[in-house]
């Protein structure tokens, strides 16, 4: 019952506090998953770590020069750092022999290293302002009041109106680059612009997640929003939201347990989202092995179907009820397989048994028909339109019809005429 009462009271937003946490670590969230779609398209992961790490030295030098831990100062010198982290990352892998993941290293190490020195000359400064300066490495959301929420909102409306505005660019320059390149599309100003989105989305979230956990704000959403659609525009609205959800999940975590901290909380809903993701979207590793498991079930079925009116067919009786040994006679299937498909027959309607005998319906019949009309027709247009010798034609054939939609056959028929055999001689059957 307390959970209810706590629930009911966390969204009636009558606390100011918790309304400054949760509509920052909203805006947040959503920034950095909407920008982390372009970072994985983009493949600059790793420009994520360099740049949340390198963003310290310059968050501490906008304490040293005001004194005070003003979120414009902060973030002006944690973008400005950010700016830095990027360039030295470009000039080191250009001017010398170190390839790009070693400057990303290099730079981050030195970058950060800095920033802790600047960290322990401020806590040795004797400045009362510095209190909780110190949370920017692990972050700290309940830090957040109104003031930064305006900041917050800045930046975030500041991203939010380049990524449509750039939209078309974006989508041109990561999908097709030799087509970008034929328009003139200026490929460096896209890549500096990803890399300036990447410098302020990373510079508002640190107080959020902090600077050690800030790539994983912004790569696991979008990378758990590729499991569930190809579309662009999609994945960019689906990371938003999936981010906004850990976001809200992990601030209401955090108030259930004022013990707990937010940033870590956020990261652990988004990679339980991104495990769900993984097993049970569209793509899952679960919904892989169904659909093929139900794939080898239908191509046994289909098989077996098959066989059973192709000995009636060779008999001019396909309404003959058969015993299995006639079937295996015809052609060998493992028992246990050829039961299997057996049962399926009968459970699609397609066969019926009576006592150890199997016969097909009259829908399994014409079902065999159009399975075996598929692979006779395809193996007619292979020989004829692709000149492809007729005993070569038979394993494409066999795989094809399968999967051949009703909407193709007929597209066969209209090229073809109504073909009365196939490459073999043998009668290609029609319903009439």
């Amino acid at each position: 019952m307390d959970f209810w009462k706590d629930l009911i009271y966390f969204f009636s937003f009558q606390d100011t506090n918790i309304t400054n946490v949760l509509f920052g670590t909203i805006m947040l969230g959503f920034t950095c998953g909407i920008v982390g779609v372009l970072v994985v398209l983009n493949k600059k992961a790793l420009i994520v770590d360099a740049v949340s790490h390198s963003i310290l030295p310059g968050i501490c030098i906008g304490f040293m020069l005001s004194g005070v831990k003003s979120p414009v100062y902060l973030i002006s010198g944690g973008i400005i750092a950010g700016i830095i982290a990027v360039y030295l990352v470009d000039w080191i892998s250009k001017t010398s022999r170190i390839k790009k993941d070693a400057a990303i290293a290099i730079t981050l190490s030195v970058m950060f290293s800095v920033g802790v020195i600047f960290l322990n000359i401020i806590q040795h400064s004797g400045n009362g302002n510095q209190s909780g300066l110190s949370d920017f490495l692990f972050g700290k959301a309940a830090t957040i009041v109104r003031n930064d929420l305006y900041v917050f909102g800045t930046m975030s409306a500041l991203v939010l109106t380049i990524i449509p505005l750039f939209y078309q660019h974006f989508k041109i320059a990561l999908f097709d680059p030799e087509f970008s390149k034929t328009i003139g599309l200026n490929r460096q100003f896209i890549q500096g612009l990803i890399s300036g989105l990447i410098i302020i989305s990373t510079a508002i979230g640190i107080q959020t997640v902090g600077i050690i956990l800030m790539s994983a704000l912004i790569i696991t959403p979008a990378s758990s929003a590729f499991f569930w659609t190809k579309n662009f525009k999609k994945s960019i609205l689906i990371s938003g939201l999936f981010a906004t959800l850990s976001s809200i999940a992990g601030v209401f975590i955090s108030y259930l347990s004022p013990d707990m901290p937010t940033g870590p909380w956020i990261i652990v809903s988004l990679s339980s989202i991104a495990i769900f993701s993984a097993f049970f979207s569209p793509k899952g590793l679960f919904t892989k092995h169904i659909k093929a498991s139900k794939n080898t079930k239908k191509m046994l079925s289909d098989n077996v179907l098959k066989n059973l009116y192709k000995i009636g067919e060779k008999e001019a009786e396909t309404t003959k009820a058969r015993t299995i040994e006639e079937i295996l006679n015809y052609r060998f299937t493992p028992l246990n397989e050829l039961k299997t498909g057996l049962r399926l027959l009968k459970t699609k309607g397609l066969a019926i048994k009576a006592g150890s005998l199997w016969m097909l319906t009259e829908k399994g019949i014409s079902e065999a028909k159009r399975i075996i009309r598929i692979h006779r027709l395809w193996e007619l247009y292979m020989q004829k339109f692709m000149q492809i010798q007729s005993d070569h034609v038979h394993e494409s054939a066999e795989t094809i019809e399968h999967i051949m939609t009703p909407q193709l056959e007929a597209e066969l028929l209209k090229l073809m005429g109504k073909p009365v055999n196939d490459p073999h001689q043998q009668n290609i059957p029609y319903e009439d």
